[in-house]
């Protein structure tokens, strides 16, 4: 299958591209920010696995964005693996944040993946066939942490837009399915050594969660029949349980 990810160079993303990669089958196209950190881990993945294609994008680059959607259409898509974010999940209290920084990551964040999963989607009308499986967060399952209002805000639209699409889209044997993971320490969140050593000693299995353990979970949707749609699927050891 023809698979696209959007941010595959690091933390979750990467692992999933490796994992996928290692299918012959597919062809795992993977978007990547074209700087001093990413390229060199682009070039890794690509020299490693002939069967992978990176791509550089800038969500907050309009002009790139647009052409890039534009574009979608010649890789033939089958999967959809909506993982990219645009800076970082903490903030501050709800009440200090500016109006502003909320459009800025919606604009930079939501915006680019309603777009790129509105022009997948025409790929997979087509089709009659199509995955899309949205990264969201466990932090949209039960009280997020402080300073997350921005972030956790984002990742429920998503969630919410994979609903509509569940509505809309079934009918053309189009799946959309959630990933809801725990806290990862991959970087990408930066918490105190201190908090992360705790959150250690609380786990049901005394350590955090590995990004290769969530890949997983993408593999088992890209390859799950279409029967298997609108799931929203928490990998937390059962710290909580959404009902």
């Amino acid at each position: 299958m023809n698979i696209l990810l959007t941010g595959g160079t690091s933390g979750l993303g990467r692992a999933t591209v490796e994992l996928l990669a290692r299918d012959s089958t597919h062809h795992v196209f993977f978007t990547y920010l074209d700087n001093e950190v990413y390229r060199p881990a682009a070039l890794e993945l690509t020299s490693a696995y002939s069967n992978t294609t990176a791509i550089s994008l800038d969500f907050t680059d309009e002009s790139a964005l647009a052409g890039f959607c534009n574009e979608l259409h010649t890789f033939d898509l089958d999967v959809l693996v909506n993982s990219a974010y645009v800076g970082v999940p903490q903030s501050t209290h709800f009440h200090k944040i500016p109006a502003d920084d909320f459009l800025r990551s919606f604009q930079s964040n939501v915006i680019p993946t309603i777009r790129i999963t509105q022009a997948a989607l025409n790929t997979f009308r087509k089709k009659k066939f199509g995955k899309i499986i949205n990264i969201i967060s466990s932090s949209v399952m039960n009280l997020p942490p402080i300073g997350y209002a921005i972030y956790v805000g984002n990742k429920a639209y998503i969630e919410k837009m994979s609903d509509v699409i569940n509505k809309e889209y079934a009918r053309f044997n189009i799946t959309s399915n959630c990933i809801l993971p725990e806290f990862m320490n991959t970087g990408f969140s930066k918490l105190d050594e201190r908090l992360i050593e705790q959150a250690e000693l609380t786990h049901p299995l005394k350590r955090l969660l590995e990004p290769s353990e969530v890949a997983q979970a993408v593999k088992f949707f890209v390859d799950a029949s279409q029967q298997v749609n609108g799931v929203k699927l928490p990998i937390n050891a059962a710290q909580y349980i959404m009902n």
